[in-house]
């Protein structure tokens, strides 16, 4: 017989509870994490880190969770072309209107511990 690496050896993981024990911890699983056969499935491969989530309602990709902020920066601007208030905004004047509306989520970055889990 041979392990199937289900279990996993969480070091790492002690480790940054121990060094940041205040900090939430969140589960991302990738879209190979379950094949839709099961309600819960093991992941072969699990990673942890120290990361950021977005942690709040929005107005567009509400499904979506950021954990990058460049990529939340883009996906809002890419929003914020089609909102009335910008409408006449080019250049500088709609670089200011989208770090304007950056700063209003400034709070709902959270530092947290990541456990980062897929299959294949």
């Amino acid at each position: 017989m041979t392990d199937r690496g289900l279990v996993h050896d969480i070091t790492a993981l002690r480790k940054l509870i121990a060094e940041n024990p205040d900090l939430p911890i969140v589960v991302l699983a990738s879209d190979t994490a379950n094949t839709g056969d099961f309600g819960w499935m093991y992941c072969e491969n699990v990673s942890f880190k120290i990361g950021e989530v977005l942690d709040c309602d929005l107005p567009f990709d509400s499904e979506y969770v950021f954990t990058d902020r460049d990529e939340f920066e883009e996906a809002l601007a890419d929003y914020l072309c089609d909102v009335p208030e910008a409408e006449n905004l080019i250049g500088a004047d709609f670089d200011k209107f989208v770090d304007d509306e950056l700063a209003e989520y400034e709070p709902y970055w959270k530092k947290v511990i990541e456990i980062c889990a897929s299959n294949g």
